[in-house]
């Protein structure tokens, strides 16, 4: 994208008029959302994981036994696709997947030894992620982009 915000070359060669995309915050967030899955895939490159997986990680770690309801509203996303991202993650044993007491249709989910040993030994390279990603600002700045999106998406008590 354009500096200025309003026109960028193609691929061909021609530059292309972004017209008021370039404005859309909806539109800006997609691009923003793209770069962060670019900047994982560096900081965890040979890593058979994606960034829905790592969130999974997290939220398990920081609490074990949570439900697989749970986990999907966290991660703001459907129990299916939650179900999917999950299998290579039982699968290797990584997680395990426990009864909620009292309720035998739900699931819960918690780290196995060998998944606590391998998601601590790799967490940290989220912060090379989140460098490449937040390249372009400052710390000031960046900090204030987190509150921004804490704010529009609910979380502003979290920081």
């Amino acid at each position: 994208m354009a500096a200025g915000g309003g026109r960028d070359e193609a691929a061909s060669g021609r530059e292309l008029d972004y017209g008021l995309l370039n404005r859309l915050v909806g539109h800006l967030l997609r691009h923003a959302f793209l770069r962060g899955h670019q900047a994982f895939a560096e900081a965890f490159s040979g890593e058979a994981l994606t960034p829905l997986q790592f969130m999974v990680l997290e939220l398990v770690d920081r609490n074990p036994g949570v439900t697989h309801r749970d986990v999907a509203a966290a991660m703001s996303t459907a129990p299916s696709v939650l179900t999917t991202a999950l299998k290579p993650l039982v699968s290797g044993r990584l997680l395990e997947q426990v009864g909620v007491a009292g309720d035998g249709r739900r699931v819960a989910y918690r780290l196995t030894a060998e998944g606590r040993r391998y998601f601590h030994a790799l967490r940290p390279r989220i912060d090379a992620a989140e460098r490449l990603l937040l390249a372009g600002l400052d710390e000031t700045e960046a900090e204030t982009l987190r509150s921004f999106l804490r704010r529009m998406t609910g979380r502003a008590a979290e920081g």
